[in-house]
C-alpha cells in the first residue's frame, strides 16, 4: 500500500466518521426541539459533536488541499 493510499483510506475514513456524526447530531438537535429528553448535558454533547465534527472536516479538507498537486512526468 503507498503512502498516497493510506492518505486516501484515512481521508475516506473520517469522511464516513463525518457523516455518522452528523446524522447523530440531526438526530439530538430533533429530540431537543420536539422536548424529548431535553437537557443540558443533551446540548454539552452537541457541542462536542458539533467540535469533533468540525474538526474532522478540517483534516479532510487539509489532507485533500495538500495533497499532490503537481504530478512529476
Amino acid at each position: 500500500m503507498s503512502h498516497h493510499d493510506s492518505i486516501a483510506s484515512a481521508v475516506e475514513a473520517d469522511v464516513f466518521q463525518i457523516a455518522a456524526l452528523h446524522r447523530l447530531l440531526s438526530f439530538t438537535l430533533a429530540e431537543c426541539l420536539d422536548g424529548n429528553a431535553y437537557n443540558d448535558s443533551v446540548l454539552e454533547g452537541a457541542v462536542v459533536l458539533t467540535r469533533v465534527i468540525n474538526q474532522k472536516f478540517n483534516r479532510v479538507t487539509k489532507a485533500i488541499l495538500d495533497g499532490p498537486s503537481v504530478r512529476q512526468d
